[in-house]
């Protein structure tokens, strides 16, 4: 009798546990590695915006910040101060100065407790329910001018950004600075003077009077933040994208 004998495998064996090597997987894209960003705008207070890709998916979220009450207020202090000034010329004319110093005394004092009422501006922008980015303000008041922080979830400040004390007069311009060296490295800014004042007058009653604005970083530039035909923070240079988000959030974000 002849035992048949088996023949041993042709084909190697597969490697288990540890000996098997597969291929990383791809990173996984995150909210900032985007170079455009489409923005909700117009939400009342309190709502969730939404920031979308081109495709139309959901990057970032956030409460909506949006209130007519800084304007406002800006506007009662400028009419109140020039109002306060303007009396106090009057009466130095008249020969009080005793009734002037008082007038121009009680305008300042009115004004700072106009400006004071307006709470500071803080909002976080979450990837899911995951804290991506935070824009808070750190100056105590947003009249004349207010400077926010864009901070990472762990609290490193990434930049500051502060918006021109000129700008409710013209274009407006906000500056982005180094926070370790308080160092002016970048800015956006409207793309005229002529524009920025029709804009002024007529930008909140019809959409094709808003301006776009230029957006450059260490002297080159850096893209655009569109508001004429659509609500867009398009990067097109060299700049950390969160703080370019961050710095179309305020400008979006901040008026209803």
């Amino acid at each position: 009798m002849t035992a048949l004998l088996e023949e041993p495998p042709t084909e190697p064996l597969q490697p288990v546990g540890d000996a098997a090597f597969a291929a990383p997987a791809p990173p996984h894209p995150t909210p900032f590695s985007r170079a455009r960003y489409h923005f909700m705008t117009g939400l009342p207070a309190g709502e969730t915006a939404r920031v979308r890709d081109d495709d139309g998916v959901v990057l970032l979220t956030y409460r909506s910040f949006a209130t007519a009450v800084g304007t406002v207020a800006a506007l009662v202090a400028g009419v109140m101060i020039v109002a306060g000034i303007a009396g106090t010329l009057f009466l130095v004319a008249e020969g009080r100065p005793l009734a002037a110093v008082a007038t121009l005394a009680l305008s300042i004092f009115f004004t700072g407790l106009v400006v004071m009422l307006v709470p500071a501006t803080s909002v976080t922008l979450y990837d899911g329910s995951h804290p991506a980015l935070t824009l808070s303000q750190r100056s105590r008041f947003k009249f004349p001018a207010a400077i926010h922080a864009v901070s990472t979830p762990d609290g490193r400040t990434l930049a500051y950004i502060q918006k021109s004390v000129f700008s409710r007069l013209g274009r407006n311009r906000w500056t982005i600075i180094n926070p370790t060296d308080g160092r002016e490295v970048g800015f956006a800014t409207e793309e005229s003077l002529g524009a920025a004042l029709v804009r002024k007058v007529l930008g909140k009653f019809d959409r094709r009077f808003q301006t776009n604005l230029r957006l450059e970083y260490n002297g080159q530039p850096a893209g655009w933040i569109a508001r004429r035909s659509a609500d867009l923070l398009d990067v097109t240079g060299a700049i950390d994208r969160r703080v370019a988000v961050g710095l179309a959030t305020l400008i979006l974000g901040s008026e209803p």
